[in-house]
């Protein structure tokens, strides 16, 4: 589906951004000229193309007056509408909606990064992470924290790789997909304990994977980091120091401040 303004701006366009058909409940018809009126024209494999005064659609839902920019582009409203071969029922529409959440999210992130405001937010935040991790305290932290790593991994017998800021990583399954790139929204399956091997958190307390946007600041910086060495469909374990995790504030009860922390990762996709 894509809606654009009568000057060709485009509104929406689902094919561009998420990529797969997008079910849309079929209402009871309490307004005449609507997009829904329009839909209940169509059969299984149809195409059209509807037309509609901005007016006619905005003030009877909203008592609002119409947006300058739709003004400004026409007055008119253009549906552009393929549908698929079938109908499907809302258990089926309902089964969808993890994927089609994932994927606008995605294409939010996209045209979000675009921004410049966005852009200076970023490089701003990118700085005063650098700055504190730079300070003695920090400094000391990480070379406490990398004598606890190098015992816990000579005791568990694991072979590990170590990245230039102090994360420890050992790939259990290698993937064969791409290595995700900053902004692209990943899917995260994982577990999280303590060195002591207290779980604090796991994807399978929500019975889902964790889907976030990888370099952008959602997760802590050793996830932002760690995550982004994998390939598609990698397993792994990542030892992350503290100040790359929770630092000095911890994270509630279940992770006390200065805590490295085990992570086994699964990178089930990237959008």
């Amino acid at each position: 589906m894509r809606y654009t303004t009568g000057k060709d701006s485009v509104l929406q366009n689902t094919r561009r951004d998420v990529g797969m058909p997008v079910p849309l409940p079929l209402q009871e018809l309490k307004q005449k000229g609507a997009p829904d009126e329009a839909l209940s024209l169509l059969q299984p494999g149809d195409s059209g193309v509807f037309r509609f005064q901005v007016d006619s659609l905005i003030k009877p839902k909203s008592g609002q007056p119409v947006p300058p920019f739709l003004r400004r582009g026409g007055n008119v409203v253009l549906m552009y509408v393929a549908t698929t071969g079938k109908l499907i029922d809302q258990a089926e529409a309902q089964a969808m909606q993890p994927e089609l959440q994932k994927r606008a999210m995605a294409a939010q992130m996209k045209q979000r990064m675009a921004s410049p405001e966005f852009k200076k937010q970023m490089e701003e935040q990118k700085a005063a992470q650098a700055k504190a991790l730079a300070t003695p305290e920090a400094q000391a932290q990480f070379k406490k924290d990398d004598a606890v790593l190098q015992d816990y991994i000579k005791k568990n017998n694991l072979t590990m790789q170590k990245t230039a800021s102090g994360i420890y990583y050992q790939v259990l399954k290698p993937g064969t997909g791409a290595k995700p790139t900053s902004g692209q929204t990943v899917s995260v399956n994982y577990s999280g304990t303590l060195l002591s091997g207290k779980e604090f958190d796991s994807s399978a307390k929500a019975g889902k994977p964790i889907d976030f946007p990888i370099g952008q600041g959602a997760v802590i910086p050793g996830w932002d980091e760690g995550i982004a060495l994998l390939n598609k469909g990698s397993r792994a374990i990542l030892l992350i120091p503290s100040p790359l995790a929770y630092g000095t504030r911890g994270a509630g009860a279940d992770i006390p401040a200065n805590s490295p922390l085990k992570f086994e990762v699964e990178l089930v996709d990237v959008q």
